[in-house]
């Protein structure tokens, strides 16, 4: 394997913004490599993760569904909660 060597002169501010452009560009590439293998966020859940998401029990997911402060929707037998509802129930919570 031959090895080459370069020379060329740069002046410190135009070396370091160059460097710099180099590792932003690395790191914006692995950034979105890393995004890119997420899963998609989930938009629809059970009760039983909902009660989970916002810490509290069934029966409270429950009594909190019966007053309105969070939306279900049936399907078929079973409910499920949007996490636009989950979260806009936690700011309702939090203002009550």
């Amino acid at each position: 394997m031959a090895t080459q060597t370069f020379t060329t002169t740069y002046e410190p501010t135009e070396f370091k913004t160059l460097l710099a452009d180099c590792i932003s560009e690395t790191v914006r590439s692995e950034i979105s490599k890393i995004l890119s293998n997420q899963k998609p966020k989930k938009t629809i859940y059970t009760r039983q993760e909902t009660a989970t998401i916002l810490d509290i029990s069934l029966p409270t997911l429950n009594e909190y569904t019966k007053q309105g402060y969070i939306v279900a929707y049936r399907l078929g037998y079973k409910v499920r909660y949007r996490i636009e509802d989950i979260e806009n129930a936690l700011i309702k919570i939090k203002t009550k």
